[in-house]
């Protein structure tokens, strides 16, 4: 269903969406625009908008019809288009990406969600297809790892039509003066960047097999997911609805193993894909403490279900930021405490604890549970190796986690008795947000 820019707050569009505008009408062009902004009003976000002068007064002109400068100035940033991509007729295509992360960077730091405006002026050069190929596929895996709606905007009359059907590639929507719709060409898959060529043949035996796994794992996923969420939201209905606190724990419990089911589910689909998407190798600057919060919150009810309580200290500030990609960030913290749950003993307690010292930050995971024998460890981190048979588990877990966080250049350090539980520290370098 195709639905009008006009209706953007009631549009169901992801954080991270990148979409493309090609627009022909200079007054239609104003008025979405000027949409774009008012929606991002009323959604509590803030709003940076990179125009020319003449685009900028006009949407600025028009904005004074609905709030007061002072408003204005409090949730839009606006930023000269010429500053922002150069003058130079030779498009720098590397140094706008640069800039457009600067530019993000004081949002993401204060975690305040933001959408981005951005017109481009068309210019003629050479090479222009393959470094605006380049330039949009970086940008897109930015903008998704970062979560920010963001519009680009171009001409229509001015980009020629091939350029336009090779930038639906690398754009998830396609917006016109009338319209928004999903991009038919839009393939993530297209746009793997890996960081060098040897990382590359080394996992290209891999590939196929992998690729081969995530089918069956997407079609079990698919089936069990659907009713999955029926018992979920059924036990939630029938828990409102009805008085007596010993029915009401037994429902909770419902939606406890629901909610534990699908994370395992979506744990292993996550697990499956980090050695076949860009997701794996892509790296920007993430927060440390909401990531650590997202995943405390599902392990702690996977622990609620287990019987096991689930403790954590987070001795660390809001405006530390770590150089990674939140999906691995969140796949290591997640299968160090799931594996701490999966081999403690019902009634005991686990422990996260995470602190800083002037150069490096710490997460520690700690059991009192099965432990590990010294040849145990030895194989803790090769691919299928299970330290434990007797409990269920894919056995990739923790290789995962090691080539993560190599791949953050951080440290692994694992500490274990047979029968008195096991410490790991992981490591990793750090920076402040200011």
């Amino acid at each position: 269903m195709v639905a009008t820019i006009a209706l953007t707050k009631n549009i169901n569009i992801k954080d991270g969406s990148h979409i493309l505008y090609f627009f022909n009408s200079p007054e239609k062009y104003i008025e979405n625009a000027l949409s774009f902004i008012l929606t991002a009003k009323s959604l509590g976000q803030a709003v940076v908008f990179i125009d020319n002068a003449f685009h900028t007064n006009t949407v600025q002109h028009a904005l004074l019809q609905y709030v007061d400068e002072g408003e204005i100035q409090e949730w839009v940033t606006f930023i000269n288009q010429e500053q922002f991509y150069g003058t130079n007729s030779d498009f720098q295509f590397e140094q706008v990406l640069r800039n457009f992360k600067n530019v993000v960077k004081p949002f993401l730091s204060k975690q305040i969600p933001v959408r981005v405006w951005g017109y481009i002026d068309w210019k003629e050069q050479p090479d222009i297809e393959e470094k605006l190929n380049s330039f949009e596929c970086e940008c897109d895996l930015t903008i998704n790892e970062m979560g920010y709606i963001t519009v680009c905007a171009y001409n229509g009359r001015k980009v020629p039509a091939y350029i336009q059907t090779e930038m639906m590639r690398s754009h998830e929507f396609i917006m016109t003066d009338t319209d928004l719709a999903p991009s038919s060409l839009y393939h993530k898959s297209d746009h793997l960047i890996y960081p060098s060529l040897s990382i590359q043949n080394s996992i290209e035996s891999e590939m196929d097999f992998y690729k081969q796994k995530l089918d069956f794992i997407h079609v079990v996923a698919h089936e069990v997911r659907n009713p999955l969420t029926v018992i979920k939201s059924f036990a939630t209905i029938i828990k409102s609805e009805i008085d007596n606190p010993d029915i009401k724990e037994k429902l909770s419990v419902i939606e406890d193993y629901s909610i534990a089911i699908d994370h395992e589910i979506h744990h292993i689909i996550q697990t499956e894909q980090m050695l076949t998407i860009d997701t794996f190798w892509k790296k920007t600057e993430i927060p440390v403490l909401p990531t650590i919060h997202d995943v405390l919150h599902v392990m702690d009810v996977k622990a609620r279900t287990q019987n096991i309580k689930l403790d954590y200290t987070l001795q660390i500030d809001e405006n530390v930021i770590i150089n990674g990609n939140a999906m691995g960030f969140k796949l290591i913290i997640s299968n160090l405490l799931s594996n701490a749950i999966k081999y403690s003993h019902e009634g005991e307690s686990i422990y996260l604890h995470s602190y800083k010292d002037s150069e490096f930050l710490y997460i520690e995971v700690i059991d009192y549970g099965v432990g590990m024998s010294g040849e145990q460890l030895n194989r803790l981190f090769e691919k299928y190796q299970k330290t434990n048979q007797e409990i269920a588990g894919q056995g990739i877990g923790l290789y995962m986690v090691h080539k993560l966080v190599e791949h953050f250049h951080g440290v692994i350090h694992v500490s274990s008795e047979l029968g008195s539980g096991t410490s790991i520290v992981v490591t990793f370098p750090y920076q402040l947000k200011l």
